[in-house]
């Protein structure tokens, strides 16, 4: 995942957001006690977002404890410990989708630009190895998310296709969280489509991102045929404009279902939070990222100005 699901911070209660925290380092703390120290660097949001659903489908027990942070022992620390799976699961999400995200990136790279990812690999895989031995469902399905990632772009396919991995890896992943012990099973088509839709929005978000760069590297990228940008190295104002019109309506689409999806959901105890993300924060996100340089280039007609 790519670091797209997190929470619009400003219409959170403190005390949510108290709590979302304690979530993410409690996350940090099971990775480097599952994985080794090295893989706290996999922690994300996306994960961090899972676990926080796990959590609070499965009614899991949670008391805060402060400790001292374990990455800066100077700093005192909220965490929300769980006797559950639900932090290992999200741990192992974690080193799973890096171990995949390194992979993809050797393989695109050049001999040079790979080598950090190489250098990474040897030390993710043996982590990746003991994610899928304790987890070979994620294992199983990240594997042929990815294998279908890349089939997809090798033949250069449109928009769905290409959506359509990222879909049913978290089709699958939310909906394997109806078998957690605690969680009502009948959720599970609900989670599956919340899940797919969730997935789809993540990777429209992240090609929409990174359409400007791979147009000027000439790498692929799924709206670059559907917007009639072949052959181009950079995107001319009317470009830009079409293109994030184009990207907000079928991330606009995408979101209207998953949150259709979301309101069938039993979402227990972190409910605010998990709203929070899907209503405010995935719309926040997609503001900020499609709709940013129309702010900067306001700031800079405004600095001229002053100048004059």
């Amino acid at each position: 995942m790519f670091g797209y699901i997190r929470p619009y911070k400003s219409e959170l209660l403190v005390r949510e957001y108290n709590q979302y925290k304690a979530v993410y380092c409690e996350l940090c703390r099971v990775l480097g006690r599952e994985y080794g120290p090295l893989a706290r660097f996999a922690l994300s949001y996306d994960c961090a977002f899972y676990a926080l659903a796990a959590l609070s489908l499965s009614g899991s027990g949670v008391a805060e404890e402060r400790k001292r942070c374990v990455c800066n022992p100077l700093k005192l620390c909220t965490y929300l410990p769980s006797p559950g799976e639900a932090y290992k699961k999200a741990a192992a999400l974690c080193v799973l989708l890096t171990y995949h995200k390194l992979r993809d990136d050797e393989e695109d790279g050049g001999f040079f630009s790979s080598l950090p990812s190489r250098l990474l690999l040897t030390v993710a895989a043996p982590q990746a190895k003991k994610a899928r031995a304790r987890y070979p469902f994620l294992a199983g399905e990240a594997e042929k998310a990815m294998e279908a990632q890349r089939q997809a772009e090798r033949e250069q396919a449109g928009v769905d296709p290409c959506a359509e991995p990222t879909a049913k890896l978290l089709e699958a992943v939310f909906g394997d969280l109806a078998g957690m012990e605690g969680c009502n099973a009948r959720q599970r088509p609900a989670l599956e489509r919340f899940g797919y839709f969730l997935g789809r929005w993540v990777y429209l978000m992240d090609a929409a991102d990174d359409l400007g760069e791979d147009l000027g590297k000439g790498r692929f990228n799924p709206f670059i045929r559907r917007l009639g940008l072949e052959g181009k190295r950079e995107l001319s104002e009317e470009d830009r404009t079409r293109a994030e019109e184009a990207c907000n309506a079928a991330l606009n689409a995408t979101a209207a279902q998953l949150l259709l999806a979301m309101n069938l959901l039993e979402l227990g105890g972190f409910a605010p939070i998990i709203q929070n993300v899907a209503e405010k924060g995935l719309p926040q996100v997609q503001k900020e990222i499609l709709f940013l340089h129309v702010k900067e280039k306001s700031r800079r007609e405004l600095r001229d100005l002053q100048k004059l």
